[in-house]
């Protein structure tokens, strides 16, 4: 019998609100079946992020109730440093239900201790140790701004195409020790097992990427003993395998 008054008080409330607009939202939002804590917010997405961090963000209070303003809610939550987006949508009659998309690191840049950066070149409040960050690092620029979240245009290119390279193949980016630049605004990204430098241009397709992987296991095949020095995929249709004692 409760459940069904309450599923009609909510149902008369929502009514009188279509009918009169704000004040009766302000005046539903005292009530103290709206009111809402900690305990009724539903968050999705966390990986990095703590629930404590996004409660304090959302800076509840004892009035804060399910129609409170979700718009500010959605603000504060993307001024957190690892939040790329937010959203926030009520459910009747007391809960909130946040979701998250979060940054996630995709390389090291030595600032000079070695700080996360995401595909933007955002840097990210992480401790690498931490998290067991196993991420190759960035050529970068300095000086950096004191303070600053945002890496130099240059190494923010690195991270784009970093990134790019993770969704291409992740495999690939496991791999990869260090990324930076080579001539003509091409990509050096070296492996660590084996020892071997791919020679990228900017925007390499997946399916190129996957040729060069054939190419070095074809390689390594071959010769087991004289291992490729490197890959170089920056000439359209060749796939060029140099070895150590080659030019």
């Amino acid at each position: 019998m409760r459940r069904e008054l309450r599923i009609l008080l909510i149902t008369s409330l929502l009514g009188a609100i279509w009918a009169w607009g704000g004040d009766i939202l302000v005046a539903g939002s005292k009530m103290e079946i709206f009111k809402i804590d900690e305990g009724d917010i539903d968050i999705h997405g966390l990986r990095y992020l703590t629930r404590e961090t996004v409660l304090q963000a959302m800076d509840l209070t004892p009035e804060t109730s399910v129609w409170s303003d979700t718009d500010l809610w959605v603000e504060d939550l993307g001024a957190l440093p690892l939040v790329r987006s937010a959203n926030v949508v009520r459910r009747l009659p007391h809960t909130i239900i946040v979701s998250l998309l979060e940054r996630q690191p995709v390389a090291l840049v030595p600032t000079p201790t070695m700080e996360p950066v995401d595909g933007d070149g955002i840097r990210l409040p992480l401790d690498p140790a931490s998290h067991r960050l196993d991420l190759p690092i960035l050529e970068t620029e300095y000086p950096f701004m004191e303070g600053g979240q945002i890496m130099p245009p240059r190494t923010r290119l690195l991270a784009s195409e970093v990134n790019r390279l993770m969704q291409a193949d992740t495999a690939f980016l496991q791999m990869l020790s260090e990324v930076r630049w080579g001539k003509d605004n091409s990509l050096v990204a070296r492996w660590s097992k084996p020892d071997v430098d791919f020679l990228l241009p900017l925007g390499l397709s997946a399916e190129r990427l996957r040729e060069g992987l054939v190419a070095l296991t074809h390689a390594i095949n071959q010769t087991p003993r004289d291992l490729p020095k490197s890959i170089d995929l920056r000439f359209a249709n060749l796939v060029v395998v140099r070895r150590a004692d080659e030019n």
